[in-house]
């Protein structure tokens, strides 16, 4: 902790509330250091799903269907 000597100076002077005071302060930051830190994460599992689904139909799309030749249409007329 960053304040350990601080808080233990507060409970060696018997001054609880205050030592619970630093206390509940030091572990409110980190709380929310810990949150920062996972944030990313979170967003890329729940995103996952979105960004995997549109590389997936990029790859669909990028697939062009076979065009026919003039000679095959050719062929289709004099049948």
């Amino acid at each position: 902790m960053s304040r350990v000597s601080e808080l233990i100076d507060l409970i060696v002077q018997g001054k609880n509330a205050e030592a619970s005071d630093v206390l509940n302060s030091e572990l409110l930051n980190r709380s929310y250091e810990a949150i920062n830190d996972f944030k990313p994460k979170v967003a890329a599992d729940y995103f996952d799903a979105v960004v995997n689904y549109s590389s997936s139909n990029e790859e669909e799309v990028e697939e062009e269907p076979e065009e026919s030749t003039e000679e095959e249409y050719y062929e289709d007329e004099t049948d």
